[in-house]
């Protein structure tokens, strides 16, 4: 069995970010955005403030959930997915449009809308 990692970053007070290792998230993390086919599932979600949304790797390659977009990247959140299983959690804390896409497949993107 392999052991757990687990790392929080809090950024610029708005988002915290935690990457787990191949284990899974923590209990009560939602809504979930699935990775897998070189897409993010969904693609885009509005909620509310505070909310924690957990995003799994469900493909045998590295992929990252990063904000912004390939041409401007915004540096709210930057986390990478190592492998099948692997998880990373943004909590949003301010109302707002975050727009993120993968760092290694820039055709993947998705949006986050906190009201």
């Amino acid at each position: 069995m392999k052991a757990r990692s687990h790392h929080t970053l809090k950024l610029a007070g708005a988002i915290a970010v935690t990457a787990l290792g191949s284990l899974g998230a923590a209990a009560g993390a939602a809504p979930d955005v699935t990775v897998q086919l070189f897409q993010f599932q969904p693609g885009h979600a509005g909620v509310p403030k505070g909310t924690t949304i957990t995003w799994t790797n469900q493909d045998d390659i590295t992929h990252t959930i990063t904000s912004g977009t390939p041409e401007m990247r915004d540096g709210h959140f930057d986390a990478q997915l190592a492998g099948k299983g692997t998880t990373a959690s943004v909590t949003f804390t301010e109302p707002g449009v975050y727009p993120y896409f993968c760092r290694r497949h820039q055709s993947m993107r998705g949006e986050i809308r906190v009201n």
